[in-house]
């Protein structure tokens, strides 16, 4: 009899794949700037590639348009080691821009090119459950449940899935109200073993204000083993049904806050699935959030656990 085979992969992230446009030039209002760089993006596809740099199997599942932009985002993800496989180009559709504001680094604003129905609303169930099944954890984010299609099929992979990692991700352009993420998450926050978001998506998912160790409690009331509310600039919240770990953020010299918080899943995911301490993961995650901040680009900016463990020894 041949031995069982576990998991291909670590995890694979579902969502958008998306292209970034960033000024060339910092500190430079929209008006004036005079040329863009282009860099692969969207926030799940972030987290597949902050996981392959952490030395994790990552692949993302996810849609492009049939455009000039779809073998940019294959190219881009073969190069930073991730997988393949269910990167797709849709037929009809273009491929979502994101055009970045850095005047104020600190708070970045983004500026969303998107079909009505993007590609990565193309997503089918079977597909979504064959990513969830090679995979030791699936990343989601709310942004997957704004179409009822979308959702059913993310519901399908949850049901798949050995660990899920649930990023609420909200993007006000994708959504008619806030209550209707609220309303399609209710029914899926007890199915989910781990919970990220920022304070106000936090505050969005659960309809109610309090500081980040209250949110990150009551977001485990709901039914994640583990609950984490992402701070900024002032670190991050972590709390499971018996504890609860605040970590201070590190300062450093911001060129663009807006892919710290996709780092930070990156490495959240890994100290995880490689069991180390919460403790130490929350100062691993935060500190590669740290270092993404002090970088360009969002995807071309994680780091690897070297960088990271290097960054730490200069800070003790």
């Amino acid at each position: 009899m041949s031995a069982q085979r576990g998991p291909s992969l670590d995890v694979t992230t579902v969502g958008r794949a998306v292209v970034d446009l960033y000024p060339a030039e910092d500190g430079r209002a929209p008006k004036d700037v005079e040329s863009y760089r282009q860099y692969l993006g969207g926030s799940p596809t972030n987290v597949a590639v902050a996981a392959a740099r952490a030395g994790l199997r990552s692949a993302v599942v996810t849609r492009t348009g049939d455009d000039l932009f779809h073998e940019f985002a294959v190219d881009q993800l073969t190069t930073f080691g991730v997988d393949t496989r269910w990167v797709r180009a849709v037929p009809g559709r273009r491929t979502t821009l994101a055009v970045c504001d850095l005047h104020e680094p600190h708070e970045p604003a983004l500026t969303f090119f998107r079909d009505a129905q993007p590609p990565e609303e193309s997503l089918d169930a079977a597909e979504l459950c064959e990513a969830a099944s090679a995979s030791r954890a699936l990343w989601i984010t709310a942004s997957g449940f704004t179409s009822e299609q979308s959702a059913a099929a993310h519901v399908a992979a949850i049901a798949e899935a050995d660990q899920v990692f649930l990023d609420l991700d909200y993007r006000q352009d994708f959504w008619s109200a806030e209550s209707d993420l609220r309303d399609r998450l209710r029914p899926v926050l007890d199915r989910v073993d781990v919970v990220i978001g920022n304070v106000r998506e936090v505050e969005i998912a659960l309809g109610q204000t309090g500081t980040p160790a209250d949110l990150a409690r009551a977001l485990v009331k709901r039914g994640p083993r583990l609950a984490v509310v992402k701070e900024g600039s002032k670190g991050a919240s972590a709390a499971t049904r018996d504890s609860l770990i605040e970590q201070p953020s590190f300062e450093v010299q911001t060129i663009n806050g807006l892919g710290a918080g996709d780092a930070f899943g990156g490495q959240l995911v890994c100290g995880i699935l490689t069991d180390l301490p919460l403790e130490d993961t929350m100062r691993h995650a935060v500190a590669a959030g740290a270092i993404v901040a002090s970088r360009r680009g969002c995807s071309v900016a994680m780091p690897t656990m070297t960088e990271v463990a290097t960054f730490l020894e200069s800070r003790t």
